[in-house]
């Protein structure tokens, strides 16, 4: 039944979408109007993919918090070991010492924001690429879990680790009927998006969130970089009504797959 009305749902928005009240400039500019909605999180079940330490909570830590705060099973997995970064490169420190430095960091960050689960892949940092075994492991995640919805780096990241999660994605779920809703985020590079998030609430939260991965941010000022993107997000609510949002490209994952290989070819 829950499945049916999400269908019926979705297949209502799209009739109904020249009727949804909009705001900001989500009422003057047509393109906005016609494929962007403001959504809000609630108690679905809740799968985030981050390639790196971090990226989970600048991508969309204050959607994470809006889904916990209203019921939702949030898990996290995490694709590479962390131990890459110019941390290893400026202090002399051993990879694996850098990767029990940010596994301990990601335990706090999501501990902040209400994670209830974590999962630690420890494919190798800056060198993440799909394979048999790794698209495998996530596979049974999904299975086994039936996700509502799934969080991951657009395909269109500039970093090449961020790339690779969507078709570690695709693969895992290749040969099976899951076809959840993905909602892709922004990290290093500015999507076009179809959905955007209002994160007031939660901004606090996402912030000292953010403070507990010390050792990444030694290295940039994400907090400073992410906050401002945010901040320029909530240009189109206008009208005061939002300071910070998130902004991602949401699709049902056969969509999503259509669109990624489009690209790649």
């Amino acid at each position: 039944m829950k499945n049916l009305s999400k269908l019926l749902l979705r297949s209502l928005s799209r009739a109904a979408r020249p009727y949804l009240k909009t705001v900001g400039l989500l009422q003057t500019a047509k393109v906005f109007n016609r494929s962007t909605l403001v959504w809000e999180p609630a108690d679905e079940k809740v799968l985030v993919l981050a390639p790196h330490m971090d990226d989970e909570v600048i991508g969309c830590g204050g959607t994470i918090a809006k889904h916990v705060v209203r019921g939702a099973d949030v898990t996290v997995v995490f694709l590479t070991d962390g131990g890459a970064g110019a941390a290893v490169i400026d202090s002399g420190q051993a990879p694996g010492d850098l990767t029990q430095t940010r596994t301990a960091e990601a335990h706090r960050a999501l501990s902040c924001l209400g994670v209830q689960h974590s999962i630690f892949l420890g494919a190798e940092d800056g060198n993440l690429a799909s394979t048999p075994s790794l698209a495998g492991t996530l596979g049974g995640i999904l299975t086994k879990n039936l996700f509502d919805l799934i969080y991951l780096p657009f395909f269109l990241e500039e970093h090449p680790d961020h790339r690779a999660t969507s078709q570690i994605l695709l693969d895992a779920v290749s040969g099976t009927r899951l076809n959840p809703q993905c909602l892709a985020y922004e990290v290093w590079t500015p999507l076009f998006p179809n959905c955007l998030v209002n994160i007031d609430e939660t901004l606090e939260t996402k912030r000292i969130a953010l403070s507990h991965y010390r050792s990444q941010l030694s290295d940039v000022d994400y907090a400073h970089t992410q906050f401002g993107l945010n901040a320029y997000r909530s240009a189109a609510f206008l009208g005061g009504k939002c300071r910070y949002a998130e902004a991602f490209c949401s699709l049902p994952l056969d969509q999503y797959r259509i669109m990624h290989d489009a690209y790649r070819r």
